[in-house]
């Protein structure tokens, strides 16, 4: 699918999810314990989490597609603590500067997704935590998947050794959404329609996940439409244990976001010496937006 058609999709998606607020401060609930300044966003879209994500400090949003990043721009041009790049990965300096980093429905956009871990640990300071929201299990794949974008999906294990080969250390892993899975499942990959229309968003929204929040807070579900997971760079492990924990961080166990993935958090480690040396480019370009991808 043309670049245009990609992005034009990845627009109206976009727009369609900007009233999702149960969902976007599920995902932000999640994300918040592992989250420190400053943060790099990666495929910050429109701007659906960045003013968020800028409570916490200073954010360097970056996004590829130009329309969005206009967008990104005029919503977010008074803000100081919002830097915006529209780019790659690539186009921000390859130097360990960063707290965390955060893609949101961003790393099945790009091609070399290893490649694309690798760069993100270059830019992480020693500790520096890697929170991931991508969408679950090939088997949900669909039309409106190759519209969008999307090179892949994504199952817990596989995800887990590609970012431990990349240089990080799996905090949290787990699978979000549920109820999304079998949503997805029928409506977009056997009926072949678009799941993110505009009365479809906000009456699940607001009658959904509220509930299925607080059941997946306290059960762990065995598939999702959505994968979360936090790492962190390895830099500050000795031993089996991190050298500098933030203050008042709370254990691993955070909280996830939709499209039946897991989310995943990670902390930056010393990468090991296998041709894996800082300052190499990002072999894909990070297609836009937070959301919906």
């Amino acid at each position: 699918m043309a670049d245009d058609a990609v992005e034009a999709t990845l627009s109206t998606t976009l727009d369609s999810l900007d009233g999702a607020h149960n969902y976007r401060d599920w995902i932000l609930a999640l994300a918040r314990p592992y989250l420190e300044a400053p943060v790099l966003e990666v495929g910050a879209g429109t701007g659906t989490f960045t003013g968020h994500l800028a409570e916490v400090g200073g954010v360097t949003a970056v996004e590829p597609a130009g329309s969005l990043a206009a967008a990104l721009r005029t919503t977010h041009d008074a803000d100081p603590r919002v830097s915006v790049v529209e780019g790659l990965i690539a186009d921000v300096p390859a130097v360990p500067a960063f707290g965390s980093a955060v893609l949101t429905n961003v790393l099945e956009h790009i091609d070399d997704d290893a490649g694309a871990l690798r760069d993100l640990h270059d830019r992480l300071l020693p500790g520096g935590s890697l929170v991931l929201w991508v969408p679950a299990f090939a088997l949900l794949h669909s039309r409106f998947d190759d519209e969008l974008g999307h090179h892949r999906r994504y199952r817990l294990a596989p995800l887990r050794d590609l970012v431990s080969a990349a240089g990080f250390t799996v905090v949290e892993a787990r699978y979000v959404n549920v109820v999304g899975w079998f949503a997805w499942l029928i409506v977009a990959r056997l009926l072949g329609r678009v799941p993110t229309a505009t009365g479809a968003v906000s009456t699940y929204d607001r009658f959904v996940i509220p509930t299925l929040r607080r059941v997946e807070t306290a059960v762990r579900v065995p598939f999702g439409q959505s994968v979360f997971r936090t790492q962190a760079a390895r830099r500050l492990i000795h031993g089996g244990s991190s050298a500098r924990r933030r203050r008042g961080r709370p254990p691993p166990g955070g909280t996830g976001r939709t499209r039946g993935l897991a989310a995943v958090r990670v902390r930056a480690h010393a990468r090991p010496p296998a041709g894996h040396g800082h300052g190499r480019r990002a072999r894909g370009g990070v297609r836009a937006g937070a959301l919906a991808r």
